[in-house]
């Protein structure tokens, strides 16, 4: 879908999140409520926002940016609103494939097909960094696994130790 379709179909889908109440949660007062549950975590987009500013502004992470709290708001509403519609448009390339499940492929697609091309090789590129540091991580994890199974194996069953207690019991029979 253009970019132009995306900026209309915001207006829309912000609208519609507005004017939905949310239902009464039937769970306790200390359960989230759906609104909650949809937000994105404050301090992260905050930290986001001012880290990429104070770059643009100062050409470091030195520089202090100030934001305004609705201008907070409004950057928080546009990432969550941006998600959903990447999402929505990442199940429809998984549901082509006849496939249930979304993989990152699809989310790439999605970029691609939304217009948003110029993120899709730069993403690719921290994906494949993702994928070979975890694998490095499982490995080494998995060797770590190996060895401790190794010691507790021969911890519990020693290799053929001769105990001299055994020996004198052998000798007494």
């Amino acid at each position: 879908m253009p970019r132009k379709a995306a900026k209309e179909a915001a207006p829309q889908l912000a609208a519609a999140a507005q004017e939905e109440p949310a239902p009464a949660p039937a769970a306790p007062a200390a359960a989230m409520s759906e609104a909650e549950v949809e937000e994105l975590p404050k301090a992260i987009v905050r930290r986001l926002v001012k880290d990429k500013l104070a770059h643009i502004a100062g050409g470091g992470e030195g520089g202090e940016v100030i934001v305004n709290k609705d201008a907070m708001a409004a950057f928080t509403e546009s990432a969550r609103i941006f998600i959903h519609y990447l999402s929505a448009t990442a199940n429809d390339m998984c549901k082509e494939s006849k496939r249930q499940t979304i993989n990152a492929d699809d989310v790439l697609k999605a970029l691609d097909e939304m217009e948003f091309s110029e993120f899709v090789e730069p993403l690719r590129t921290s994906l494949e960094e993702f994928r070979s540091k975890n694998a490095d991580r499982r490995s080494e994890a998995s060797k770590k696994q190996k060895e401790k199974r190794r010691k507790l194996n021969e911890e519990f069953h020693p290799q053929n130790e001769n105990d001299p207690a055994d020996d004198a019991k052998e000798n007494d029979d």
